[in-house]
């Protein structure tokens, strides 16, 4: 199994269990800029506790490692947890968020194909930056930064900076996006 199988195997397990979600991280990254190397899948979703049993039910024990209890958690809590494929050595990181203060990442999400000619849920490019930018303040990466620039140069046109601009004064980002844009205007 390769990324593409797995990131369409997730979107397929989770629109046929009914659960909201979007592919976020590098993956979304490189949908709206680049491509570049990354050794996960990072999705968000709204998972309800009564809908956990048979997401994890898709995915069978003999193939694939998911912790019930991290999974439970992260449900009732916010947070993640992983769906590991051992054999191939990839994993899925879900996140359920639960952050207070946040626009709702699923509202905006977008249809989208992906790399096996199918199509799946994405964040918005205007989401994600937020997110990156957000990771960047918090000390992560400077790839953050190369990933916004990249959805910059690429999809800039399609990016609704009005949206970004008002979500990063909320957030308190806006001194990174003043940066990013007079680096990418």
């Amino acid at each position: 199994m390769d990324q593409t199988e797995l990131l369409q195997l997730v979107a397929d397990v989770f629109e046929r269990r009914g659960i909201v979600y979007a592919i976020t991280g590098s993956h979304a990254s490189m949908a709206y800029g680049e491509h570049r190397f990354t050794n996960d899948i990072d999705v968000i979703a709204k998972i309800e506790p009564e809908q956990l049993d048979g997401l994890i039910g898709e995915f069978p024990k003999e193939e694939f490692y998911v912790s019930d209890i991290g999974a439970r958690h992260a449900v009732t809590n916010g947070g993640q947890f992983n769906i590991i494929h051992p054999t191939s050595g990839l994993k899925v990181d879900v996140i359920v968020p639960r952050e207070q203060g946040w626009p709702d990442q699923f509202l905006r999400r977008r249809h989208l194909a992906t790399a096996s000619n199918s199509d799946a849920w994405f964040i918005s490019p205007e989401d994600l930056i937020l997110k990156k930018m957000h990771f960047y303040r918090e000390g992560e990466s400077e790839r953050h930064l190369r990933d916004i620039a990249s959805m910059l140069k690429t999809s800039g046109g399609k990016i609704d900076r009005n949206y970004v601009d008002e979500w990063s004064k909320k957030l308190g980002l806006a001194e990174i996006w003043s940066e990013l844009t007079k680096r990418v205007p």
